[in-house]
């Protein structure tokens, strides 16, 4: 992912490990008491990768990265302090919201809050603190480009 991190860009992995000495040592080194574990690099090798990606597709025929067809998971915005109705959300790593992640499916069923398009979203009522935001809960910008191309995205998808 790229989000503007300094100094570059980076891999970021969600993982288990399933033996309890590994858990150990993975609490131990600050990485949280699981099941999941974040581990977080500041670069990637492209200068590796791309070649070989492109090695592995030419050679073997082996496709690298194939899409499913429509989204599988979705950053949500959550509350990380009380909000108040009228408050605009600030942006990502502002002080207002955090991101959590959910399956497409729940966001969509549930109407909630994608974090890309939250940014300056007008809150309509209050807001306890660890709640996620629900499109109800807000009022969006319709002239961010941004919005504009989610609505577009979610439309595309949602077709039969």
């Amino acid at each position: 992912y790229a989000l503007g991190a300094l100094p570059s860009p980076g891999v970021y992995v969600f993982a288990e490990s399933g033996d309890p000495i590994r858990d150990h040592y993975l609490h131990y080194g600050k990485l949280g008491k699981g099941p999941l574990y974040s581990f977080y690099v500041p670069y990637h090798l492209t200068i590796l990768e791309v070649p070989l990606s492109l090695a592995r597709v030419a050679l073997l025929r082996d496709p690298i990265i194939v899409p499913k067809g429509g989204p599988e998971v979705d950053v949500v915005t959550a509350a990380k302090q009380d909000l108040k109705s009228g408050e605009a959300i600030d942006g990502l790593g502002g002080f207002k919201t955090y991101g959590l992640c959910e399956n497409a499916e729940v966001v969509n069923r549930d109407r909630l809050l994608p974090m890309g398009i939250a940014e300056d979203a007008r809150l309509k009522r209050d807001i306890p603190q660890d709640q996620v935001l629900t499109l109800d809960d807000v009022e969006l910008s319709p002239n961010k480009l941004c919005v504009q191309l989610r609505q577009e995205q979610d439309a595309y998808f949602s077709r039969p």
